[in-house]
C-alpha cells in the first residue's frame, strides 16, 4: 500500500505512461499522486538542444502534450484521484529526488526514455539515476509497456499531435565552402597547439616538461589545456554555423 506517489513528467510517451501507472496505484491503494515536471536549467547550445530533438525523434519520441500536469490531472480526476501538480525548475534528477523527501513520497515512477548507447551516455538516464538515489522505491516503466490511449483521451483536441511535413535540405555552396574555410583554420589552431604541446613534453625538453607550475608539471597544464582548446574550437564552430545558418534563413 503506497500513500503518496509521485510522479515525473514531460509530455513525451515513456513519462505519460509512468503517469498512467500512477493514476492506477493511487486508485487502488486510494493514494495521493503528486505529478512533477522540472525545466532543465543547464543551458545548451541551439546545436545541442536540435541533436537532442534528433535523438528523440530517432527512438520514435515526440512531445505529446505540452501541458502534461494539466493532462495528469484530468486523467486523475477522471478517475477519482487526487493529483498534486508541481512545476520547478532545475537539474532533473536533484530535483525529483529532492521533492521525493519533501513531500515523504513512498514511491516513485519515472518512465524510461528508450535512450540507447551513445544517445544513453550523452543524454543521460534521469530514470536509472533516481533508482540509483531515491530514498524510496522507485517504479521504472519501460518504453512502450503502457497503453496510453485512454490517457490521451482526455487531451484538448487541438494537441493531438499532427505529423511534420518532411523537410528537404538545401546545399548551399557559398554557405559550405565559408564553412570549410573557417573549420580549416580552427583546425589548423588547435594542431598548432596540440603539436606544440606534444613537442615540449617530448624526450628532448622532458626537464622542461617536468618543471611545476602551481604545483602541478607544467605537461599535466599542457594537457588540460589542449582539452580546452579542443572543446571551445568545437564550440567556436557550432555557434558560428548556427550563427551563419539563421542569417541565411532570415
Amino acid at each position: 500500500m503506497f500513500q503518496r506517489v509521485l510522479v515525473a513528467v514531460d509530455g513525451y510517451a515513456p513519462s505519460l505512461g509512468a503517469a498512467k501507472k500512477a493514476v492506477e496505484i493511487a486508485s487502488r491503494d486510494g493514494s495521493e499522486v503528486v505529478a512533477v515536471q522540472v525545466e532543465e536549467d543547464l543551458p545548451l547550445l541551439p546545436e545541442e538542444k536540435n541533436a537532442e530533438a534528433v535523438a528523440l525523434k530517432g527512438a520514435g519520441q515526440q512531445p505529446l502534450t505540452a501541458e502534461p500536469l494539466d493532462t495528469v490531472a484530468a486523467f486523475g480526476r477522471k478517475h477519482g484521484v487526487a493529483v498534486k501538480t508541481v512545476k520547478k525548475v532545475g537539474r532533473v534528477t536533484a530535483t525529483i529526488l529532492s521533492l521525493a523527501k519533501e513531500v515523504k513520497s513512498d514511491l516513485i515512477i519515472v518512465g524510461d526514455s528508450g535512450r540507447r548507447g551513445l544517445q544513453k551516455l550523452y543524454f543521460g538516464s534521469v530514470a536509472q539515476a533516481v533508482a540509483e538515489h531515491a530514498p524510496c522505491p522507485v517504479l521504472i516503466v519501460k518504453k512502450d509497456t503502457v497503453d496510453i490511449t485512454d490517457l490521451l483521451s482526455v487531451l484538448p483536441k487541438a494537441e493531438a499531435p499532427e505529423p511534420e511535413a518532411p523537410v528537404s535540405p538545401v546545399f548551399q555552396p557559398a554557405v559550405f565552402r565559408r564553412n570549410l574555410v573557417f573549420a580549416g583554420g580552427l583546425l589548423a589552431l588547435y594542431a598548432l597547439v596540440y603539436f606544440g604541446s606534444a613537442l615540449l613534453t617530448s624526450a628532448p625538453f622532458k626537464d622542461t616538461a617536468a618543471l611545476e607550475v602551481l604545483g602541478l608539471p607544467l605537461a599535466i597544464w599542457l594537457g588540460w589545456i589542449t582539452f580546452v582548446s579542443g572543446v571551445v574550437v568545437v564550440r567556436i564552430f557550432l555557434a558560428r554555423s548556427n550563427h551563419k545558418g539563421a542569417g541565411s534563413h532570415g
